[in-house]
């Protein structure tokens, strides 16, 4: 007969208690990145707290990620990810959360003349670019044209080495400029309550971040890797709406975390999860999909 519904939910605490240690590993490949990614979206606690609005937030880089559920959306939590971290860059959204969240974390670490430096935020250029796309005028049309233009030659620059990265992207201040000067030529003439008011000052309020990308090859030109990492949860939750309790909150992010650095780095979640639970039953240390992946390369070599 099929098991219980609970004994399937029990199960599944069970394994993410087991595989936790992989979970932490995750988290500390995160945190000592000097470019991190961030993101968040709505999360319902359904029942066994005060609170119903919770969040989950994700943090990523090229090589892992991982998940966070809290009952806020303050700066907070970015603040205490951001503080034990040795991040340089904070590639985000335009959320007063994450400026925040450096700011607090730059305070602390001159205060405490810590051996890093201090933090930057990095703003999502796919933000700026819909903005554009979502207006309805004749001006924009050259937006959207060069930040096409702009977007070309990322794509071809994709997998070059740094030099060859930065020599695309010379190509692509020209540009930023063009549009900085349309902006600034234009703004007066739209309601700062209109698509297209909003969208030029959102634009040029943010150039300075929009555009750091350009002399650092290491800096994406956009939160497009995290945004994705966080569709599936987004997606799952028409189906299963939030979780029932803190712990089932907690075992949700530790199950996230390794399926979408997976995915992230093109492992077969199946495949880890097989071979990790077998490693930890025989007292190996715990390891994080992209290490898996290198196990893999080792062995077919």
């Amino acid at each position: 007969s099929d098991l219980p519904a609970q004994s399937l939910i029990e199960s599944t605490h069970q394994l993410a208690d087991f595989v936790k240690p992989a979970y932490d590993k995750s988290k500390l490949e995160v945190k000592s990145s000097k470019v991190l990614s961030a993101d968040e979206t709505p999360h319902k606690m359904l029942e066994g707290s005060d609170k119903s609005s919770w969040y989950l937030w994700g943090f990523s880089t090229q090589k892992a990620s991982f998940f966070e559920i809290h009952d806020t959306r303050s700066g907070d939590v970015a603040s205490d990810v951001l503080l034990d971290s040795k991040c340089e860059y904070l590639m985000s959204d335009v959320f007063s959360g994450y400026a925040r969240a450096v700011r607090e974390a730059n305070k602390k670490r001159a205060e405490l003349k810590m051996p890093v430096p201090l933090i930057k935020n990095v703003y999502c250029n796919a933000h700026a670019r819909r903005k554009f796309k979502e207006t309805e005028n004749t001006d924009t049309r050259f937006f959207i044209v060069l930040y096409k233009r702009i977007y070309n030659l990322e794509r071809k620059a994709k997998g070059k080495p740094p030099d060859k990265i930065l020599e695309y992207r010379s190509r692509m201040a020209p540009l930023f400029e063009a549009m900085k000067k349309k902006a600034l030529a234009t703004i007066g003439g739209y309601s700062s309550k209109s698509s297209m008011g909003k969208a030029t000052a959102y634009f040029l309020k943010n150039y300075c971040q929009l555009t750091l990308f350009l002399s650092n090859p290491d800096l994406p030109i956009d939160n497009n890797s995290q945004e994705s990492l966080l569709r599936n949860p987004v997606v799952g939750r028409k189906t299963w709406y939030g979780t029932h309790s803190e712990r089932g909150a907690e075992t949700a992010a530790i199950l996230f975390t390794l399926v979408e650095s997976c995915k992230l780095v093109g492992v077969n979640p199946r495949e880890y999860f097989k071979k990790l639970v077998e490693d930890l039953h025989r007292g190996k240390p715990a390891y994080i999909p992209w290490e898996f992946k290198e196990m893999q390369k080792i062995q077919t070599n």
